[in-house]
């Protein structure tokens, strides 16, 4: 059992990111403040072909997986699903990227598993899974999926922090590796999801609404994009979902895929076509530094097509609407606890309802049989 393997791992003393120290009797992992900019970063952008497993396979060769993960070592596929709405693809995971990083860490040798944490709303059972349409893929393919929130746990202490971040001691070990596989969308609080938000649901801690009570939710989302550093970041989706993400999206065809080394590299693309400055999103500026973010385009790369971001970027949050919903959604923050993860969930045909009347009729319809439309225009 992968979950066994996981648990049987045993921390360093320290690594590039952490140190362990004994605070009133426990062991805690204290951050050892690191350069997150790689000089090196290779970031790949390709058309997604008619096989779209097979597309991100290749796209992970272009970025030289096979010198990231290794034969035996785990490799932690972080999808997002906590905040998505059933019945709105474009919110969580596209199963078909998935299955294409599943392939190649099989190729390479290495044991993937598929891994997301308990939100504060939503548990990640095997009913979630089905109704984010990620369950038959993982029968298929005979691969288990992990409830980080059910692994063994650690304190760990961002720099200058008196509260820690609750995460799964397995992820920080320098032997399991990340990669992250987000939804592409807006977000009406970060302005954005891609693969360092993606992160922040590696929080094992479900009560995750106290970081936006303390009105720290940038900090925190930087604070675990460093803990738990993707290895691999993977920005890939039939379709973007515009609008008022997390939740509410305008579905927008996309079909490309955006593979990185580096996951500030391939933010800063991402930011790009979501038609997002980089230089506005908090969390980003947190670990660049305010510097800029470099990379090199791999060889073969290929632009995304100007139409494609133009219809995107009409469905962007812009910063004042940023900040009048963060002001608008706060005092749901302090709904008691259990009712948010008893009662909530209840509502989300509701959630499906509105995105269907209200957002899907301005986007497109989900490409349930897909062709990639690039041969339609050759």
């Amino acid at each position: 059992m992968i979950e066994e393997e996981l648990e049987s791992l045993e921390l360093p003393e320290k690594s590039e990111g952490y140190i362990l120290e004994i605070r009133d009797g426990r062991t805690v992992a204290v951050e050892r403040r690191r350069d997150m900019l790689e000089p090196r970063a290779r970031v790949f952008v390709s058309r997604m072909g008619d096989d779209i497993p097979l597309t991100v396979s290749a796209a992970l060769d272009r970025i030289g997986a096979a010198g990231i993960i290794k034969p035996g070592s785990p490799v932690a596929i972080k999808v997002n699903l906590g905040g998505g709405i059933a019945g709105v693809p474009s919110s969580f995971s596209d199963p078909l990227v998935v299955e294409g990083v599943i392939d190649k860490a099989r190729e390479l040798g290495a044991v993937p598993f598929v891994c997301e944490a308990n939100m504060r709303t939503l548990t990640m059972d095997q009913g979630l899974l089905a109704r984010r349409a990620l369950y038959p893929l993982l029968v298929r393919k005979g691969i288990p999926f992990v409830n980080l929130s059910h692994l063994a746990g650690i304190e760990f202490f961002p720099s200058g922090w008196s509260r820690p971040l609750h995460l799964p001691r397995a992820l920080l070990h320098p032997s399991v590796k990340i990669v992250s596989v987000p939804a592409l969308k807006h977000h009406w609080e970060c302005g954005v999801t891609l693969a360092a938000k993606n992160m922040y649901g590696a929080i094992s801690e479900r009560q995750k609404s106290l970081f936006h009570r303390g009105g720290a939710l940038d900090e925190t989302v930087a604070a675990a994009a460093r803990a738990v550093t993707p290895d691999i970041s993977l920005l890939a989706h039939r379709q973007v979902g515009g609008s008022l993400g997390p939740h509410f999206c305008v579905p927008i065809d996309f079909g490309y895929v955006v593979a990185s080394d580096s996951v500030l590299a391939a933010d800063k693309v991402g930011c790009d076509f979501m038609g997002m400055d980089w230089r506005r999103v908090k969390h980003l500026q947190i670990n660049c530094g305010g510097r800029e973010i470099p990379y090199g385009l791999a060889e073969g790369s290929v632009p995304v097509d100007p139409l494609v971001r133009r219809r995107i970027a009409r469905t962007a949050i812009s910063r004042g609407k940023l900040w009048f919903w963060r002001a608008l959604l706060y005092p749901q923050y302090f709904v008691p606890h259990g009712t948010q993860y008893r009662q909530i969930p209840r509502f989300e045909p509701l959630g499906t309802w509105a995105n269907w009347l209200f957002f899907h009729t301005r986007g497109d319809p989900w490409p349930s049989e897909w062709r990639a439309r690039w041969h339609e225009e050759s």
